[in-house]
């Protein structure tokens, strides 16, 4: 019995203090990660970083490879491969790499959040 009480006296610290850097670099981690919302890969290799928190915070902005022409707006499709028709009232904002890029939220109908298109367009 008092090998069993010794015991507890003894490893409580020392788990209590095991488990204590785990949140303290959690937090370290947590205050010095980038405000942007994810990086883009696109396929031939080159990545986008610089999509803002306020319009793409759930990976949800993507490179556009194809723009065409509506009758009322722009079909646009992503180099992920998904089609979004584009309202011409849609803000837009001056997108870092000369490339048009579109943010749109999941689902079956999504909605289209961010568009950035490249500078003179």
């Amino acid at each position: 019995m008092f090998r069993i009480a010794r015991w507890l006296t003894v490893s409580l610290p020392r788990s209590v203090l095991a488990t204590l850097p785990v949140p303290i670099m959690t937090a370290c981690i947590a205050a010095v990660s980038p405000t942007y919302a994810h990086v883009h890969h696109s396929p031939d290799g080159t990545s986008v970083s610089w999509y803002p928190m306020d319009c793409c915070h759930d990976g949800d902005c993507h490179p556009v490879s194809r723009i065409r022409a509506w009758s009322d707006g722009l079909l646009m499709t992503t180099e992920d491969g998904a089609t979004l028709f584009v309202d011409p009232s849609k803000a837009r904002r001056p997108s870092r790499d000369g490339r048009w890029h579109v943010c749109y939220g999941a689902g079956e109908n999504p909605a289209v959040l961010c568009v950035f298109e490249p500078p003179n367009s």
